[in-house]
Formats: structure tokens, C-alpha cells, sequence
């Protein structure tokens, strides 16, 4: 995982979504897991929640969060990033 690139995602993620209290309170309950050292685990939950909820995310935030599993991404992170970017396609047409 890398941090910085989780940070950035986090941060990203509340500037673009700051008046949505829906995603407001899912970053915090990310924020709860990751200050435990678990920033995968919150990283997945926090992906999983916003394609659950169809939250549409922008492209740049996908390659954020894409940057940050990037070091030893598994099988479940690699599903995730492809379900959102095929989510935002499908919106898009």
C-alpha cells in the first residue's frame, strides 16, 4: 500500500464529495480501519462501499486508488478498480 497515494485518494475524495453526507461518513469509517495500520482493508471497504452505493468517482481518483494498491495488488483490489471504471463507462453512455 502506498500511503501517499491513499492520502491523496482520502483527501481527493472529500474535497470532490464534501457536501455528500452519504460519503462523508464513509470516509470516516475508512479513516476508523486505517488508523488501526489497515489501509488496504479500508482502501477495499471504502471502494466497495462507493460502487455499491453507485457513486460515481472520477477517473483520476480511480488511478489514485489504483496508484496505492499498486505495490502487491490482490486479486479482490484489482476486481474493484475494474467494476468502478466499468461502472463510470456504463454511466456514461
Amino acid at each position: 500500500m502506498k500511503r501517499i497515494s491513499y492520502e491523496k485518494f482520502i483527501h481527493e475524495l472529500s474535497v470532490v464529495f464534501s457536501d455528500d453526507d452519504i460519503v462523508k461518513d464513509m470516509i470516516l469509517d475508512a479513516e476508523d480501519i486505517a488508523k488501526y495500520g489497515e489501509k488496504r482493508i479500508a482502501l477495499e471497504n471504502l471502494l466497495e462501499n462507493i460502487y455499491e452505493n453507485e457513486i460515481i468517482i472520477s477517473l483520476e481518483l480511480i488511478d489514485i486508488a489504483e496508484n496505492a494498491f499498486s505495490d502487491i495488488p490482490n486479486d479482490y483490489d484489482e476486481q474493484i478498480i475494474c467494476d468502478l471504471r466499468k461502472m463510470i463507462q456504463d454511466k456514461q453512455k
